[in-house]
């Protein structure tokens, strides 16, 4: 099959069109008609069967595959660029087309990275010398501390962290870089870009010039819903105990074990956030930093019970382990899995690497897996209902995929 699918750009008003045909079809998340969700997942094996051969320093061959589904399992999973750079540094091995397409992905993921390099370096430099201390978070520091190539972990945003008090004088530093609000929840603003175009260029795999924006967080707590128990990270003092961020060292990024823990529990929020490349950057920075002696398992594990975090980074972890056996230590499993709620333990352990992410749909039992207790089933269930003026279509949408069995966040 030609493979110029992957190089034509995607209008605006073609995502649309393929957006509300999505709604229409009952799977909002949808997009790709062209594929059957059943090779989709086919792929998503042979590329979750080859990454865990890779971290376990054998050679894999990719079976043949069909490219549109190759291309989308590549893109959903995040690790497009990763298998390019694997394949060509000579670690993977490939059939000519999948190659083609590997070769794509790694073209637009090193063009992209050198351009969210840039911007983030100026964002990151207005805060320091507008005087807000800040904390880069996730891809912005793991991508060039941690992965072989930076253009292995791409980013859609770029997570920042500030003290609450610092917010105010964060903001108008953003603003006074061009950039605009585009919405605020209870501990984050989104920033963009006024001028740039809002949807993707491509929806099979990461593209260039892809939309980024800045997400502004003025705490690092967590939780997975409004019916899931909250992780307290502010109790780590993140501002205070961060070290030096290499692109920059006025501002700083997360210490172990603190670093490892927010990882987890942000990989574990939502079978839709537990991709396989959160799973590899997890196993990458776990074997990094423990034989590096940065940190040992008690303190990760005093940690995170500190920050009530050990259960909201069980899916992660266990997904991790799966992945490269030997990476999480079996103690550590056994004290998170006891922790976790029950009804989340029991749907993650029935699941694989290359199953757990969602694309398609999640079941209300998945949606529902952090809700604690009844009251927790309650304030989840009237967060998906509650209208509120501009997210009113949302929560609608959210209401008939429950009422259908379905739901996709």
């Amino acid at each position: 099959m030609p493979l110029s699918f992957a190089s034509t750009e995607l209008s605006a008003d073609e995502f649309e069109r393929r957006r509300a045909e999505a709604r229409r079809n009952g799977n909002p998340a949808w997009l790709w008609p062209e594929v059957p969700v059943e090779r989709w997942s086919t792929a998503m094996a042979e590329i979750s069967k080859a990454a865990s051969d890779v971290l376990a320093g054998k050679h894999p061959t990719l079976p043949p595959c069909e490219p549109m589904a190759f291309s989308l399992a590549c893109y959903t999973s995040g690790t497009g660029a990763l298998l390019g750079y694997w394949h060509e540094q000579g670690e993977l091995d490939a059939p000519r087309n999948l190659a083609d397409l590997l070769g794509v992905h790694l073209k637009h993921g090193r063009e992209r990275s050198k351009r969210v390099a840039q911007q983030s370096q100026a964002i990151v430099a207005a805060l320091v010398d507008a005087g807000v201390p800040v904390v880069v978070l996730k891809g912005g520091h793991t991508a060039g501390e941690y992965f072989p190539d930076r253009a292995a972990r791409p980013m859609s945003d770029l997570d920042l962290l500030v003290p609450a008090d610092s917010a105010p004088a964060a903001e108008v530093a953003l603003a006074t870089s061009g950039l605009e609000c585009a919405g605020r929840a209870k501990r984050e603003s989104s920033w963009v870009r006024p001028d740039e175009r809002r949807e993707p260029r491509s929806i099979w795999h990461v593209h260039s010039d892809d939309p980024w924006s800045v997400d502004l967080h003025s705490s690092l707590d967590f939780s997975a819903g409004a019916g899931a128990p909250l992780v307290r990270f502010d109790f780590a003092d993140p501002i205070e105990t961060s070290k030096p961020w290499p692109l920059n060292d006025g501002a700083g990024v997360l210490a172990e074990p603190l670093l490892l823990l927010h990882l987890a529990v942000h990989a574990s929020g939502g079978l839709h956030s537990l991709t396989l490349l959160r799973m590899i950057e997890i196993v990458l920075v776990a074997r990094q930093d423990f034989a590096a002696g940065r940190v040992s398992w008690d303190e990760f594990l005093h940690l995170g019970a500190l920050t009530n975090a050990l259960g909201a980074a069980y899916p992660a972890l266990d997904m991790a382990e799966k992945l490269a056996p030997g990476t999480i230590p079996a103690h550590v499993l056994k004290i998170c899995s006891e922790i976790v709620p029950a009804r989340a333990r029991a749907i993650v352990d029935k699941l694989e690497p290359a199953t757990v992410h969602r694309v398609e749909r999640a079941s209300v039992a998945e949606h529902f897996m952090w809700a604690a207790g009844f009251s927790g089933w309650a304030r989840q269930l009237a967060s998906d209902l509650a209208p509120t003026s501009a997210f009113w279509p949302i929560y609608q949408a959210r209401a008939y995929r429950l009422l259908r069995g379905r739901v996709s966040r």
